[in-house]
């Protein structure tokens, strides 16, 4: 699909699709065997269909959410950008099958950096550096790990 584009025209593409929560627009510019590293999974690499899945259910618990690029550098196959990322927690937030998170009104902004790399015209890896304001005031992993340490299964889907 972006064979022709250079890595910083693919990852300024994959941008404009993010923020527009435009999910499939956002796969096509990631390689089949694409992974996201970064905090909210405790650096385990996530493939595209988990990533996407995972950011479905967050759009829908901060509709407002908002993503606005503040840098970007490129040098060869790798780019790397710096976000501002905010969003108000105003809907349940189905976190995992079986466990949904009830909404608390309250806001959060991060200052975020990923990595791309870029091989084929294609997103192979994002690794994602983030404050993480939204991860102290929510405690999404804790209650994860307490939903599980209750004995709990996610529910099959």
């Amino acid at each position: 699909m972006s064979e022709l584009m250079t890595p910083e025209e693919v990852v300024r593409a994959w941008s404009e699709a993010y923020v527009s929560k435009d999910l499939d627009a956002t796969a096509a510019f990631m390689s089949d065997d694409f992974i996201r590293l970064g905090d909210s999974t405790h650096w385990t690499p996530i493939s595209k269909q988990d990533w996407k899945e995972i950011m479905v259910n967050f759009f829908a618990a901060f509709p407002d959410w908002r993503w606005d690029m503040t840098s970007l550098m490129a040098s060869g196959d790798r780019v790397v950008c710096e976000f501002t990322e905010t969003g108000t927690f105003t809907e349940p937030y189905p976190i995992l099958p079986g466990l949904v998170l009830p909404p608390t009104g309250e806001s959060f902004t991060d200052y975020d950096c990923d990595c791309f790399e870029v091989k084929d015209g294609l997103i192979t890896e994002i690794r994602a550096y983030v404050t993480n304001e939204i991860g102290r005031k929510f405690n999404f992993v804790a209650k994860i790990e307490e939903f599980f340490a209750g004995g709990n299964e996610p529910e099959s889907h």
